[in-house]
């Protein structure tokens, strides 16, 4: 409404300055008016318009400054509804990919659980069908895992292993003849290696995994199901599958330490 008061004053002032000057011609009569000199007449035509024009004028530059500013302040907000589109919309990108990470978080960390616990039962298997434990102590040991100690079955095998250097070579042979014990063990090696690849992106998880005693335990695991492979050839025995693991690990060695002197 104050926009429109300029407007309503130049048509006020118009009014009056043309009432104004009808008054002053109504004083001369039109003969009177028709008898004066052509420069005389464009004066008075002059001094009665030009004031109008004047003032016009200014009303038309005022209206544009109006329209311009208008104009600038309708960019401006439409610039401000933008950059009010644009950060929601960040916004809304940031949630999305924090959702997805947190989700791939969790997937990631179920599915470490239950490879956890497809270890842990592997394990267990092993544990009592080779004798590391007995049946009432696999239970109790469950009970250790569900609190959180994931590597408690390994760590059974781990701490055999001190006193019997051999727990490989005889894990391999029960693992020949028992085939309940073979399945644990491929299942445990086979395990444990998609539990280290799934952790390849995670270089602390990954160190934690294969210096602990789940790497470990991987460790003697695999040593044991090669031992077991090489044993299923026929004419071949566990003892010798031993020996024939030992001799391709020391050939290894001696292989890394030609290229080592290189």
């Amino acid at each position: 409404m104050k926009e429109r008061i300029p407007f309503v004053v130049a048509v006020a002032a118009t009014v009056v300055w043309l009432a104004v000057v009808g008054l002053y011609l109504s004083q001369m009569s039109w003969p009177g008016l028709m008898a004066l000199e052509p420069m005389a007449l464009a004066a008075l035509l002059t001094a009665t318009a030009g004031p109008l024009v004047a003032l016009w004028l200014v009303m038309v530059v005022l209206e544009q400054r109006r329209a311009a500013a208008l104009m600038m302040q309708r960019f401006a907000e439409l610039a401000n509804q933008e950059r009010r589109t644009q950060q929601q919309a960040e916004t809304l990108a940031r949630s999305i990919t924090e959702m997805q990470r947190q989700s791939t978080d969790a997937l990631s960390s179920e599915t470490r659980k239950l490879a956890l616990q497809d270890l842990a039962s592997s394990a267990a298997v092993l544990a009592e069908r080779l004798g590391v434990m007995k049946r009432d102590v696999v239970a109790a040991t469950w009970v250790r895992f569900g609190a959180g100690d994931t590597t408690v079955f390994v760590q059974a095998f781990l701490n055999f292993a001190g006193a019997h250097p051999d727990i490989a070579e005889r894990i391999g042979e029960a693992a020949v003849r028992d085939q309940a014990a073979r399945a644990a063990l491929a299942g445990f090696v086979r395990r444990y290696e998609q539990l280290a690849d799934l952790a390849r992106s995670d270089k602390l998880l990954r160190a934690v995994i294969e210096d602990g005693a789940l790497g470990r335990g991987y460790r003697l695991f695999k040593q044991a199901d090669d031992l077991a492979a090489l044993a299923t050839t026929p004419h071949v025995s566990v003892e010798e599958a031993a020996d024939d693991l030992r001799d391709r690990l020391d050939g290894l060695s001696r292989r890394l330490e030609t290229v080592g002197d290189e």
